[in-house]
């Protein structure tokens, strides 16, 4: 595996100054937030949206003055944010189970797999939002660990996707092929997904990816705007969906928790997805086995939407 650095991979900033940089956004107002950028269902990156982000002069994701990615996720989002709820298994969508052989996959990614932070990961470059973002998600650790600490999420390792050319304005696909990663090309096939992203986690013992709710930012940047709008992506976004694979069987320390649902028993193989406009979800492992798992986002063919209006744990497919 390969470790951290302490700067941003994509952007060249330190880390350490990211975090301490963040402080100079903080308006420290009650009520100061975009009031009508409120409802990630209905104006997901669309065009009204993205000019209300334009004429602001404050970063985008503030809450009652404090840029707070968490925060400005409760107040767009649908959930109830009731942590005396009962637990509701049906946040989650499991479509079905691929039965394959993950090892050489799960052996390679080990060794291939570069490691993730809340500081090093986000292309904070590409666009107004994703910067602002990414300062909102700094503020929010910075808050809860009471210092100007860094936290380590997961690995992962890119499978295949597609990649924007700046100089040439076009796209092209980025495919790992190595012999290792067959199965998971044959996982993308049976699920029929146009696939815009694809990579395995791993999380090791320590590692934690805070709660939060999706926001698919690459479709904010330049080139994935037409990507985003020729699919209907901002007049419906969940055409849109991203797939965990369970690679092993689910063992003790690995938590995944979507609303106030814990997840956990599955089988390798095991197909999960949910509502990523609203549904509140996060993982760690205190295990002593990194716990696995091939993600894929991409917009959804017939057959993709039909397993995922009915859903079966039971349904099987063999790769």
């Amino acid at each position: 595996m390969k470790e951290k650095t302490d700067v941003n991979y994509y952007s060249g900033d330190k880390i350490d100054d990211l975090i301490q940089n963040t402080d100079a956004t903080i308006e420290k107002q009650e009520g100061v937030y975009l009031t009508r950028d409120k409802n990630y269902s209905e104006d997901m990156y669309s065009e009204d949206q993205l000019k209300l982000h334009d004429q602001s002069n404050m970063n985008v994701f503030t809450v009652d003055g404090v840029p707070s990615r968490w925060e400005h996720n409760k107040l767009r989002s649908s959930f109830h944010f009731d942590p005396m709820a009962p637990a509701d298994a049906d946040i989650i969508q499991i479509p079905c189970r691929l039965e394959a052989d993950w090892t050489d996959a799960i052996n390679y990614s080990l060794q291939e797999a570069k490691e993730m932070t809340i500081g090093n990961y986000r292309p904070r470059h590409s666009s107004r939002q994703d910067q602002d973002l990414h300062d909102g998600e700094l503020q929010d650790i910075k808050r809860a660990t009471g210092g100007n600490e860094d936290v380590s999420n997961l690995y992962h390792d890119h499978i295949l996707g597609l990649k924007w050319n700046e100089k040439k304005q076009e796209f092209f696909v980025k495919r790992k092929d190595v012999p290792e990663y067959d199965v998971c090309f044959k996982a993308i096939d049976a699920l029929g997904i146009d696939v815009h992203q694809s990579r395995i986690h791993i999380q090791k013992l320590g590692q934690v990816t805070p709660i939060h709710i999706d926001q698919q930012m690459r479709y904010a940047r330049p080139g994935w705007r037409k990507i985003w709008l020729d699919g209907g992506g901002d007049k419906d976004p969940l055409r849109l969906r991203r797939f965990l694979i369970h690679l092993q069987d689910w063992d003790y320390g690995h938590v995944w928790q979507f609303g106030n649902y814990y997840h956990q028993g599955y089988k390798s193989g095991t197909v999960v997805t949910y509502d990523w406009c609203n549904v509140p979800h996060g993982t760690a492992n205190f295990g002593f086995t990194p716990r696995l798992t091939f993600q894929i986002t991409g917009f959804i063919s017939d057959k993709t939407r039909d397993m995922i209006n009915d859903p079966d744990p039971e349904r099987v497919i063999k790769l």
